[in-house]
């Protein structure tokens, strides 16, 4: 789900991760009629992955993206010494992004001082809350699942020569969402003016914008604003989850060949 969020085209990803779910966790819903489209959106899966690995196969043999994200994150950031610690801050985050926070947490338990031992000697490490000779423009946006919206508001909050410039669209950053974030992104890093305060942009990609060919009912009227306030949970109160039954047994001979 994470993976696919990515993209503005993510609700797509998210429709079909849903559906497969549900044919797998809710035994009335496992007719012959979603075995059958489970089948084709599997089948459909494996030969686009096999074509993309047979045609990225001659120039990237081994995928190093770990390592990457290892050597750049584990480097630059100032992490706990004991990896012992990451379960209590891993809850700590999920608690502050539900659903994500725990998992972006884990992924930088490699970097725990004690055992990522290499160094910038140059990295900077502070101060983050002074003055800067020419304005900082911080850009998010309100539905990424990698690098939170309101990590951008406190950024912006924190740096005194700053301006926050927000949009509202899916997928991770704003840049070539929409000709409002890509127009005021090239002019202040050309001309380094900045967008009027307050600026809010909207992705030319939104979610469900049309009914699927064929579907039947109502197009859904709450904002997406509404939608993420009934999904995600309250203070203190525990995530939900869809609740996970055995699976049926013809369900396990859906394989692809």
């Amino acid at each position: 789900m994470l993976s696919g969020l990515y993209s503005p085209y993510g609700y797509q990803d998210v429709v079909g991760i849903t559906a497969d779910l549900l044919v797998l966790t809710d035994p009335a819903a496992a007719t012959a009629a979603r075995r059958a489209e489970a089948r084709t959106a599997l089948a459909h899966r494996a030969a686009t992955a096999a074509t993309q690995q047979t045609r990225r196969g001659y120039d990237f043999p081994y995928n190093n993206s770990l390592e990457t994200f290892l050597g750049v994150d584990c480097t630059d950031a100032y992490h706990p010494k004991d990896a012992g610690s990451w379960p209590a801050l891993a809850a700590k985050e999920d608690a502050r992004a539900p659903y994500f926070g725990r998992l972006w947490a884990w992924a930088t338990s490699p970097c725990a001082r004690n055992t990522w031992t290499v160094r910038d000697s140059d990295a900077y490490t502070g101060s983050f809350d002074k003055r800067t000779s020419a304005p900082v423009l911080v850009v998010g946006n309100y539905w990424d699942p990698a690098t939170n919206y309101q990590g951008a508001v406190t950024s912006a909050a924190l740096l005194p020569n700053s301006r926050l410039l927000s949009s509202d669209n899916w997928g991770h950053t704003a840049y070539g969402t929409s000709a409002c974030a890509t127009g005021a992104i090239e002019a202040y890093l050309v001309k380094g003016t900045l967008p009027a305060k307050g600026t809010v942009c909207v992705g030319d990609v939104q979610p469900f914008a049309e009914p699927a060919a064929g579907a039947a009912g109502d197009r859904v009227t709450a904002t997406k604003d509404d939608l993420a306030r009934r999904a995600a949970p309250a203070r203190g109160e525990p995530k939900r989850l869809p609740p996970v039954v055995a699976p049926l047994p013809a369900v396990g001979t859906l394989t692809v060949r």
